[in-house]
């Protein structure tokens, strides 16, 4: 798990990448992103209460995916 977990969380690389690039987030839902970095931080909790390694190494690199997704998205948020 901790190897499916970790190349997950790097699925998230490219789209804040991507971000950084444009200088822009326009068509990137944060509110879909936080939604998965809530699910993320609920399986950590678990994984730790039941001494689940794998799960929580997973975990920790989605989280840090997910992330770097939010953040960089609402750097570049334009105000209307």
């Amino acid at each position: 798990m901790s190897v499916v977990g970790i190349a997950t969380g790097a699925a998230y690389v490219p789209q804040a990448a991507r971000i950084w690039q444009r200088k822009s987030s326009e068509d990137v839902s944060v509110l879909t992103y936080a939604m998965f970095l809530g699910g993320q931080i609920i399986y950590l909790a678990y994984g730790i209460r039941f001494h689940q390694p794998p799960i929580v190494i997973g975990m920790a690199a989605n989280i840090v995916g997910s992330l770097a997704v939010i953040l960089s998205a609402l750097r570049f948020r334009r105000t209307p």
